[in-house]
């Protein structure tokens, strides 16, 4: 579209980087004009596939081929772990060779459980709590607030007797709890 034109976060520190970070490239379109968008260049023919060719179907170590290297992707290196046909085939272990083998370490399970209990235990016992503190609290951060509306010289809005009422006996009913908390 005419008028549109690719724009970069921070294209004034460094201008090529329309083209070397393509993901934060947005449009500018400054008369309101509906963005466009360059599709991609997909030609089949023209691919380059970026895989190893299949190893030959000897068993021998020695004569396989390593996996071409990328530049610029890193390779892990190569295990000593035993080959599919190596290893034991699953059909011939038993059943409960099969089930043992499946579970997870003792320490990850140990470490997993006391996740989830610490986790449980905290969340049962922090919501009470933190109840508590707020009924306790609430009132006289309310006091606060009414003291400074008054010194600024805004009307606060009475409340009625039984409004009053309720407060007072939240705030009782708070401290009573707390202290019972408390208490050794």
């Amino acid at each position: 579209m005419p008028g549109c034109v690719p724009v970069h976060p921070d294209q004034q520190l460094n201008p090529s980087l329309l083209k070397d970070d393509p993901n934060r490239v947005g449009m500018f379109c400054p008369e309101g004009e509906v963005p466009s968008f360059n599709p991609m260049d997909f030609r089949p023919s023209e691919l380059n596939i970026l895989e190893a060719a299949p190893a030959n179907q000897n068993n021998e170590k020695d004569q396989a081929k390593p996996s071409p290297e990328l530049p610029g992707i890193p390779r892990l290196p190569r295990t000593d772990a035993p080959t599919a046909q190596e290893a034991k085939p699953a059909a011939e272990k038993p059943f409960i060779e099969q089930a043992i083998d499946g579970l997870p370490d003792v320490g990850a399970v140990v470490t997993t459980t006391t996740i989830a209990l610490v986790a449980t235990t905290s969340a049962l016992v922090a919501k009470p709590l933190a109840d508590l503190i707020l009924k306790t609290i609430k009132p006289t951060v309310k006091k606060t607030v009414r003291a400074i509306a008054k010194l600024r010289g805004k009307t606060v809005p009475l409340e009625s007797v039984w409004e009053r009422r309720v407060s007072q006996r939240e705030r009782n009913l708070a401290v009573r709890t707390l202290r019972r908390a408390l208490k050794p």
